[in-house]
């Protein structure tokens, strides 16, 4: 699963080198809200290379750190200053520092939604910290706060995904994919969730809505390839894994699982 912090004035928390980035501004429905799946293009593209938020895309930590001192008596009172600097702490995974400035953050913060980022970005942190519950009630707050943000429903449908709550996912992934139906995300986690309701032929469809291009990522390909062998066809799920990346060791354990349960049909 994946977590996204808000983009709010120049705030998000991406890495600069991002393994699942989406190229493509019109497959990206949280363009407007988080950096988190810019490749370096569309990064560069967006952003001053010197600020301190892109120092922190691209791990100059000690920079960043430097450049947001020197704006420190300027920036008391605004919300923005705070909320970058939390957010670099998480991109550092520093949690606990995180949450401190967070925390002023929110005091500073001047309507609902402003604080519906903090409570976001909280969320991010108690889930790094492995804290379910405290995240799943700060992205409802987020929700409660500011409606009209979709990062906190995407983070939302990842908690419900991952505890097998497929009919609050889905209600959050329709929202979702109303607002951009060809979200490789949004795409992939509906897919999924059809998938584990064992509605197959479902799941197949919004894969094959996934450009051809991001078939290939580790997570994509690992819930295709299981799509295919759950429906019998198995020349096209060895393909599927075949073309997979193999990049994060949850999924490669994940597609050699599959590999094995295709070696047995083929030894029948």
């Amino acid at each position: 699963m994946k977590f996204l912090i808000i983009l709010l004035l120049s705030v998000s928390c991406a890495s600069y080198k991002n393994p699942r980035a989406i190229k493509e501004a019109k497959l990206d429905g949280l363009k407007y809200e988080s950096l988190k799946r810019f490749d370096a293009f569309r990064l560069d593209a967006n952003l001053k290379l010197k600020s301190e938020i892109a120092l922190c895309h691209q791990h100059n930590f000690e920079q960043a750190f430097d450049k947001f001192k020197n704006k420190l008596d300027k920036n008391l009172n605004n919300f923005t200053y705070w909320n970058q600097i939390g957010t670099c702490y998480i991109l550092k995974k520093e949690y606990t520092k995180a949450k401190s400035f967070l925390d002023i953050a929110m005091a500073n913060a001047k309507n609902n939604k402003q604080k519906s980022v903090v409570f976001n970005n909280l969320g991010v942190i108690y889930l790094e910290n492995k804290n379910s519950p405290e995240a799943k009630q700060a992205f409802k707050q987020a929700i409660e706060q500011y409606p009209k943000w979709l990062t906190p429903r995407f983070n939302l449908a990842q908690i419900y995904l991952s505890f097998g709550i497929y009919q609050r996912a889905q209600r959050e992934l329709n929202f979702l994919l109303k607002k951009n139906g060809q979200d490789v995300d949004f795409l992939n986690s509906m897919a999924h969730l059809k998938l584990m309701q064992r509605d197959f032929k479902s799941a197949l469809v919004l894969f094959n809505k996934i450009p051809v291009d991001y078939r290939s990522r580790d997570d994509v390909a690992t819930n295709l390839a299981m799509t295919y062998f759950m429906l019998g066809r198995f020349e096209e799920a060895k393909t599927a894994l075949n073309n997979a990346d193999k990049k994060n060791s949850f999924y490669v354990t994940a597609q050699l699982e599959i590999t094995k349960k295709l070696e047995k049909v083929d030894g029948k």
